[in-house]
């Protein structure tokens, strides 16, 4: 991801527009392949070397914050390693040692003295002691390896990472599919349950819209929710025709963000169905029932009037074929939670449990109504396969 100060875009009538780069570019595909070889030959040496080497790079482009961004991209793809266990500890008594070898000298002796007491007074050679003192610093970390990219790839990062950043600030977010297959509809909502989203799905003739809301009166959740609705965005250009729009609210203004399929944005996921969230994928291993069997790609079911949800996973009898899908909500989730609980009052439907995260059971009239709804079940981090097959008995 991009940090603020490194988002390029226009407003012009209240609509957000980033300002992408072009795939074609010669000068910045030249740049983006300098980078990823300084990336490649900085591996073992520390982060403070490997960053002042790509910062000297990008400082001399003729974009310099556009190659900043690309920068950012890299260093966000590098591994390092991790400091051994005790260095801050040995860090003190070096200290330590040192101040009681200072103090033993003369007033008037040298530098030179004082090294060459060190020396006898630390088992290892002075510069390998001097490099290990602060090995636990950031700065310090050696670079083990990266994810490896092009740089085609790099530039597609960038453009999305423009697309993404101001995601940061949506309050709601509409995706329309324009006549799509239905694979990619499915990869789509498979994504946005990864994501932890929950979306009103509708139908409008042959197009599928997709409405999440944000978080709410829940500030203290805005900067993990626009994560995860910047992450969603990195699977919506798998849709050939799509339009996306997200109202953004920050202190200084309130602007829409208007993307679809015309604007270079490429998705970096594969051609797999979707990913499978791993509290999901955990479940389904430890799920052992005689009865039930999982089906973790559900399509969508209708609720209420005329609205779609998309399960996280479905319930299937091995013997009756009768199903049963649950579908989560999480801290953020409280709007989506009211309606669906709504839908359920209008519309019964015994087909559907409700996963609830017990944030969203603020009070104890709210906990009441929870705990006491046939349809739901209450859990933290996840719910138990225990409680899911209780609920399952008829």
């Amino acid at each position: 991801m991009l940090t603020r100060e490194l988002l390029l875009f226009r407003v012009r009538d209240g609509k957000l527009r980033p300002s992408f780069v072009k795939r074609e570019d010669l000068a910045l595909r030249t740049l983006a392949t300098e980078l990823i070889a300084e990336v490649a030959a900085g591996v073992g040496r520390s982060r403070d070397e490997v960053e002042e080497t790509l910062a000297l790079r990008a400082g001399a482009h003729s974009r310099p914050k556009v190659a900043r961004g690309l920068v950012k991209l890299l260093v966000d793809r590098m591994l390092f390693d991790e400091p051994s266990e005790g260095i801050s500890e040995a860090r003190a008594t070096a200290f330590r040692e040192a101040a009681r070898v200072l103090r033993s000298l003369p007033a008037g002796a040298t530098v030179e003295a004082y090294e060459a007491r060190l020396s006898e007074a630390f088992p290892r050679p002075l510069p390998e002691l001097r490099e290990a003192l602060y090995a636990d610093l950031p700065g310090h970390r050696r670079l083990q390896g990266w994810e490896a990219l092009t740089s085609a790839e790099l530039v597609d990062r960038y453009n999305l990472a423009l697309a993404q950043g101001p995601l940061f600030d949506a309050r709601r977010l509409t995706l329309r599919a324009k006549a799509p297959e239905l694979l990619r509809v499915r990869k789509v909502l498979r994504w946005l349950k990864f994501c932890r989203l929950v979306a009103e799905v509708r139908r409008e003739d042959e197009d599928w819209v997709l409405e999440v809301e944000g978080p709410g009166a829940m500030l203290a959740l805005q900067k993990k929710y626009g994560l995860q609705l910047a992450s969603f965005l990195s699977v919506v250009p798998v849709l050939k025709h799509w339009q996306l729009t997200a109202s953004l609210e920050s202190p200084r203004r309130r602007v829409t963000l208007v993307l679809d399929e015309k604007d270079p944005l490429v998705s970096p996921h594969g051609p797999a169905l979707g990913h499978i969230p791993p509290e999901v994928a955990s479940l389904a291993e430890g799920f052992d029932d005689a009865d039930w069997e999982l089906d973790l790609l559900p399509l969508p079911r209708h609720t209420g009037a005329a609205g779609l949800c998309v399960p996280d996973l479905t319930f299937r009898h091995r013997h009756t074929g009768r199903e049963v899908a649950l579908e989560l909500f999480h801290a953020w989730h409280a709007g989506p939670l009211s309606r669906r609980m709504e839908e359920l009052r209008s519309r019964p439907d015994a087909g559907l449990l409700l996963g609830v995260d017990r944030a969203l059971a603020k009070d104890a009239q709210a906990r009441a109504l929870l705990e006491a709804h046939p349809q739901v079940v209450l859990f933290h981090g996840f719910p138990s396969a225990k409680r899911l097959r209780a609920r399952l008995s008829p």
